[in-house]
């Protein structure tokens, strides 16, 4: 007799809340403008990815990635600032101005995340070493350039 028990009473709360949450921001989802949303989510998605992943590789130093976070701040910062203006809002400019914020932050983010991905590159990894791993499709130009 599994029926007589009752259920825990979070889930039921939890069941209420979400339900709540779904019907007050469904005005907002049909809103969206999906053609600005979804490039701009993966183009930031993107960024963010790839700045650790070059970082993790050993590609730049850390004070470049500090750079780039300040400086992506300090711009994202003025063109927030200007993007939020009365004259921009809900223009097609304020888009534009808006999608190089979300870039910007992006970046920002991505390089603090970077800071702490960077991997010290090992002293016999050299451009000739990286050279030699890649094989041609050609055997005989193998062979001249060992």
């Amino acid at each position: 007799m599994i029926d007589d028990q009752p259920g825990p009473v979070w889930s039921d709360w939890l069941m209420l809340t979400i339900s709540l949450f779904v019907i007050s921001f469904f005005p907002a989802l049909l809103a969206v403008n999906v053609g600005v949303i979804v490039p701009l989510a993966l183009s930031c998605l993107v960024v963010v990815v790839v700045i650790p992943s070059a970082a993790s590789r050993g590609r730049l130093n850390v004070p470049v990635y500090a750079l780039m976070l300040f400086v992506a701040a300090m711009i994202a910062f003025g063109i927030g600032k200007l993007a939020g203006a009365q004259s921009v809002h809900g223009t097609t400019l304020g888009v534009v101005i808006s999608f190089i914020f979300f870039l910007l932050v992006a970046t920002a983010a991505g390089s603090f995340l970077g800071i702490f991905f960077y991997r010290q590159p090992t002293e016999d990894s050299t451009a000739s070493t990286a050279e030699a791993r890649v094989s041609s499709a050609v055997p005989a130009m193998e062979d001249d350039r060992q």
